[in-house]
């Protein structure tokens, strides 16, 4: 358990795990203000538990109680073979349930955005808000990686191959991050836009990142393979039916998912609030951390 004085409350960030009605064991890490407004937090992919604003006392000044689940397959979270999008809000309300929480928020992050959109329709009122950060829209739309780089723009088209073809080039990639976290960094920030260089040039950022991105294939990749299907694939329920209010935060900076996708989830979920940005990029996350939760935290 890590503990430091925040702005008038304790700040803690502490490990968990739940056992669910099917017998899988689904991981999460708390941070922030553990008496605060609970926030729920879907990390991307390749994502974890560990994927959060690396200064907790930020968190914990805001009145946050942050908590971060591994998806299945991630990190110590049991994968779940044959899964869908809409398997995770029961997920998610099993995990709310033995914490205790009556109502909570939801925000996710690039992966995360779609269980985000998952959980506004399956848990509708349950829910105190909802925010997609730079998430994924549906695939199977005409032009839906417009504006996406040659890098990215070739993964989302490797997500729909075989899988006894993608798996070896996973594992293989797999390995190669691994061995060399920091090389892998620096490929990945050539790609970004200059806002999210800036962004992951924070040693404090940068450290946070390798390592949510070393445990989130800590059982290896099949996790990751099986999120790549679920998120080129069709959703699987109809965006125009979510009744609550979600926030959209999308920059013009960001080429691994494009401003466009925010644009398509602002069109075809009733009610939306949208924050489209200049500049920034697919990191923009950390520098909006706090304009990001307030609306949340407000309910």
């Amino acid at each position: 358990m890590n503990e430091a004085r925040g702005r008038e409350v304790r700040v803690l960030s502490r490990e968990g795990a739940v056992r669910l009605r099917d017998g899988r064991k689904l991981a999460y890490v708390e941070a922030g203000n553990l008496q605060g407004m609970p926030v729920i937090f879907l990390h991307g992919n390749p994502g974890s538990r560990y994927m959060r604003h690396p200064d907790d006392a930020l968190t914990a000044s805001m009145g946050v109680r942050l908590i971060t689940p591994d998806r299945p397959g991630y990190g110590h979270s049991d994968f779940k073979r044959g899964r869908t999008l809409l398997d995770m809000p029961a997920d998610i309300e099993q995990l709310a349930n033995e914490l205790g929480l009556g109502r909570f928020a939801v925000m996710g992050v690039s992966a995360g955005g779609p269980y985000v959109a998952a959980c506004a329709y399956r848990l509708g009122e349950r829910l105190t808000g909802a925010a997609i950060v730079s998430g994924s829209a549906p695939f199977n739309r005409s032009d839906a990686m417009a504006g996406v780089n040659r890098d990215y723009r070739a993964a989302y088209s490797m997500a729909m191959w075989p899988g006894w073809l993608l798996e070896p080039v996973m594992r293989l990639h797999d390995r190669t991050v691994r061995r060399k976290p920091d090389s892998a960094l620096v490929a990945l920030m050539k790609e970004c836009s200059a806002d999210d260089r800036a962004v992951l040039s924070d040693p404090a950022i940068s450290k946070q990142v390798k390592g949510f991105r070393l445990e989130a294939s800590r059982q290896g990749v099949q996790g990751m393979i099986q999120e790549a299907r679920l998120l080129t694939s069709p959703w699987g329920f109809p965006l125009e039916d979510i009744r609550i209010p979600v926030h959209l935060w999308y920059w013009e900076g960001d080429s691994i998912v494009p401003l466009q996708m925010g644009r398509y989830l602002h069109a075809r979920i009733p009610n939306t609030v949208p924050h489209f940005l200049p500049g920034g990029g697919h990191f923009s996350l950390y520098s909006n951390w706090k304009d990001i939760l307030t609306p949340l935290v407000r309910g």
